[in-house]
């Protein structure tokens, strides 16, 4: 007999086992590549995510923290009465700061107008900041005869 090791029997040719060597190495390939893109993606989104919760801006809140109209009660009513208010705006934001044009008051009765008068020039309020304007209208100015 024969003393050295015998010869594999093989149910496929060499061939196919090269081919199906290769077809698994393309498939691993474009699994791995496809894997670091979605993680990439993943990575990015998770990013665009935690930097919109930071940086969304929030509408600034206004509105009139007090309201009077001294003298309506006399004889000539809106004649020479006087509206004085403040307008608070808050700014609850972090990061983000607004830029305000200037700002005009006008009151109405009845379509007719009783006072109007600028309230400020354009200006820009501060993140985190609440802006307090104290104003008084009064009939007379321009617009208003």
């Amino acid at each position: 007999m024969n003393g050295g090791p015998k010869p594999i029997k093989r149910k496929h040719s060499a061939s196919y086992y090269v081919h199906r060597v290769s077809e698994s190495l393309s498939t691993r390939i474009s699994k791995i590549l496809c894997g670091i893109f979605l993680t990439l993606l993943f990575i990015i989104g998770i990013a665009a995510f935690i930097s919109w919760l930071s940086l969304r801006p929030h509408r600034p809140r206004i509105h009139i923290s007090s309201f009077s109209i001294p003298g309506l009660d006399q004889s000539n009513g809106f004649e020479n009465a006087e509206i004085r208010f403040n307008v608070t705006a808050r700014n609850s934001n972090r990061a983000v700061g607004y830029y305000y044009n200037s700002v005009e008051a006008f009151a109405y009765y009845r379509d007719q107008a009783i006072g109007s008068t600028p309230l400020v020039d354009s200006f820009y309020q501060e993140p985190k900041n609440t802006t307090i304007l104290y104003k008084v209208l009064k009939r007379g100015h321009p617009g208003c005869e």
